[in-house]
């Protein structure tokens, strides 16, 4: 019974304290990646926002033609500049969004 306790706690805990005020170790189950405790979903969410609205405003600002043109020279560039590219290319979020701002601005 301790034993089995002890592995469960190896495999995660969390410290709680009772209304005795007695402080507790009980098992969380398996262990996450260090990563999603890092970033939960909520930040990923956040940025993954603030980064598609960026696209959005860049793409208003630069205009549709120059934007894409842009994009179209980075595509030829080195590796760092491909993946540059493939990530501001224009999907249907950022033209979403692109349509929302232009509305917004009144143009």
């Amino acid at each position: 019974m301790l034993e089995d306790k002890k592995a469960a706690l190896d495999q995660g805990h969390r410290l709680e304290v009772d209304p005795n005020g007695l402080m507790t170790l009980s098992p969380t189950g398996v262990r996450r990646r260090k990563l999603v405790r890092l970033l939960p979903l909520r930040a990923l969410m956040i940025i993954a926002f603030t980064l598609l609205t960026f696209k959005g405003f860049l793409l208003f600002q630069l205009g549709l033609a120059t934007y894409t043109a842009k994009v179209t020279a980075m595509a030829k560039g080195d590796t760092m500049d491909q993946i540059g590219a493939y990530l501001m290319q224009i999907e249907p979020v950022t033209l979403w969004l692109y349509e929302v701002i232009r509305f917004i601005a009144g143009q």
